[in-house]
């Protein structure tokens, strides 16, 4: 059939493809210009058979037309259907597929293949009910075809635990455009949320993606999928925490195999209230963060959560987590990670990393990011020994106490210690490889400055080579060969870094910088702490280019180092004429 004409004023009609037959419109389509909504609806029998209605060819489905594929009464037989093919389109019409009726029935569903298009069209894949282990109404996209700009409404299972909900899948190259995706939870205890799911090579393009959790106690939240080796695209993706206080219901995107959040954004929203779980993107397999921007926010529940599993990897995604002043924070958690652990592109934010017996690396995106929450062992897997690393040439400043236990390595870049109480990089140990240690906090643990093999590895007590301060370390001090003491002079606040340390071991050939800053001369006499030694031991040698006793000139003024100042084991610098 060419197409079907509703002319202006003609009344409202029903149009019914019954069991075993199919309507195929292959030249225009549907044109409406009744200004009254025209219905179609497809139904199934006993026996296997199910109406349908095809378009095909450029063929539309028209505005102000309501499509209704009837879920199947019957195990095993599928439910009414509507397909697109070649490049027809769904116009702005609305699709309606209900789910099956009776466990093992399968639901109404809306297909499109080769380069169709869901163009501006409304789609809801209502979940199934009355009997438990019942399919949902779904919409599904294969080959290259696109859900255009349309809104799809995934509701989930309703009635009986056990029944399934609504989906909407991409299989092969398709992809969901512009589309708007929302899946919603089941509504009594047991049901499931509805789906989106994503595989092959399909990809979420620019699509916009809302998974609500429950308000019901033990039902499912609504999920994105990802699997094969699918890709997230730029969509936009929102995981919202439950409304009840349940172990299940929240909203989830997942990502299995190999697939990718690629360019992405996730915010995982808190539970509205005390004990509801809170939104979730969690990545397992072989899959990774890629590009994406990850954010998990806190509130009165369960925090929103960005989770690793398996040999996923962080790729150069921005991890974002915040406490929000009330409840439980967001979070991180690489706890139930394989071994070593993961590797991303940065921390930022007041809420929580759990690192569990792993290591989290940062700074694969090169980016400048303030950590203001605490970095700690455990997680929902536990574990023990937890450590971080910094990469990259971006600057990560730790401004709070954190409590890991697995120590901290600096390989690239800055990271700066701003905390005033505990210790901003746990209990552990700090071995800066190369890069830049720097601050005016608190470290427990001992640090290392440098490997002995090779150079750039740097001390510099302060938030800058501009702004000087006092770090504080209650470990010992160790400056291996080939390293560096960069000690800056503010000369308008007559003030100069320091480090202070419980024991301090230099090296041969590591050497100390001299970085003057400002303008004026200095009085004779001023004496500058820029190691407090806190232990009763004196400073082990001295650095290669700066010998006790000797003086430098810098800017008009000259000063003289001793490794026997202050209380007999400070290395000082006096102005000297």
């Amino acid at each position: 059939m060419n197409g079907i004409v509703f002319n202006a004023g003609a009344s409202a009609f029903t149009i019914t493809a019954p069991p075993l037959l199919t309507l195929t419109l292959s030249g225009v389509g549907i044109t409406n210009s009744s200004g009254t909504m025209q219905n179609f609806v497809t139904t199934i029998n006993g026996s296997g058979g199910e109406g349908a209605i095809v378009f095909n060819n450029t063929a539309t489905a028209g505005s102000m037309t309501t499509f209704t594929n009837t879920g199947s009464a019957f195990s095993g037989v599928f439910g009414g259907f509507t397909q697109f093919n070649n490049t027809s389109t769904a116009g702005s019409g609305a699709f309606i597929n209900n789910g099956g009726t009776v466990s093992g029935a399968f639901g109404g569903f809306t297909a499109f293949n080769s380069s169709a298009t869901a163009g501006s069209g409304t789609f809801t894949n209502n979940g199934a009910g009355v009997a438990s282990s019942t399919s949902g109404g779904s919409t599904g996209f294969f080959n290259t075809s696109t859900a255009g700009n349309g809104t799809f409404t995934n509701n989930g299972g309703t009635t009986v635990s056990g029944a399934f909900g609504g989906t909407t899948g991409f299989n092969n190259g398709s992809t969901a455009g512009s589309g708007t995706f929302t899946s919603n939870p089941g509504t009594v205890s047991g049901a499931f949320g509805g789906i989106t799911d994503f595989l092959d090579t399909s990809t979420a393009g620019s699509g916009t993606f809302t998974n609500n959790g429950t308000g019901v106690s033990g039902a499912g939240g609504g999920f994105t999928r990802f699997f094969g080796t699918s890709t997230a695209g730029s969509g936009t993706f929102t995981n919202n925490g439950g409304t009840v206080s349940s172990t299940t219901g929240r909203g989830n995107t997942v990502f299995f195999g190999t697939s990718t959040a690629d360019n992405g954004n996730f915010t995982n929203n808190a539970g509205t209230v005390v004990g509801a779980l809170g939104g979730r993107t969690q990545f397992s397999e072989s899959s990774t963060a890629g590009n994406a921007t990850l954010i998990a926010n806190g509130g009165l529940g369960s925090g929103g959560t960005i989770q690793f599993f398996g040999s996923s990897t962080g790729g150069t995604a921005r991890m974002e987590v915040f406490n929000n002043g009330a409840g439980t924070a967001g979070n991180l958690d690489i706890s139930f990670h394989d071994a070593p652990g993961v590797t991303t592109g940065s921390i930022e934010g007041s809420g929580a990393v759990f690192l569990g017996a792993f290591n989290l690396t940062v700074g694969n995106n090169n980016l400048t990011t303030t950590f203001s929450g605490v970095i700690q062992d455990g997680g929902l897997n536990g574990g023990t020994g937890g450590s971080l690393t910094k990469m990259g040439n971006g600057k990560l400043t730790l401004s709070m106490a954190s409590t890991y236990t697995g120590g901290t390595t600096i390989t690239k870049g800055t990271l700066l210690v701003t905390n005033q109480t505990g210790s901003g990089t746990g209990t552990g140990a700090v071995q800066v490889n190369k890069g830049t240690l720097g601050g005016t906090g608190k470290i427990t643990g001992a640090v290392t400055v440098g490997t002995g093999t090779s150079s750039g590895a740097i001390l510099l007590p302060g938030k800058s080579a501009t702004n000087p301060g006092t770090l504080t370390i209650n470990g010992a001090l160790t400056f291996n060969s080939l390293s560096t003491y960069k000690c800056v002079l503010k000369r308008s606040v007559v003030k100069a870094s320091k480090a202070t340390a419980l024991g301090v071991t230099i090296n041969s050939s590591s050497s100390f910088t001299f970085v003057d800053n400002g303008s004026g001369t200095l009085t004779v006499g001023t004496v500058f702490t820029v190691i407090n030694n806190t232990s009763a031991n004196t400073i082990f040698c001295t650095f290669s280019n700066l010998a006790d006793g000797s003086v430098f000139t810098s800017n008009g003024n000259n000063f003289q180092a001793s490794y026997t100042g202050g209380n007999g084991n400070d290395l000082t610098l006096t102005v000297v004429p």
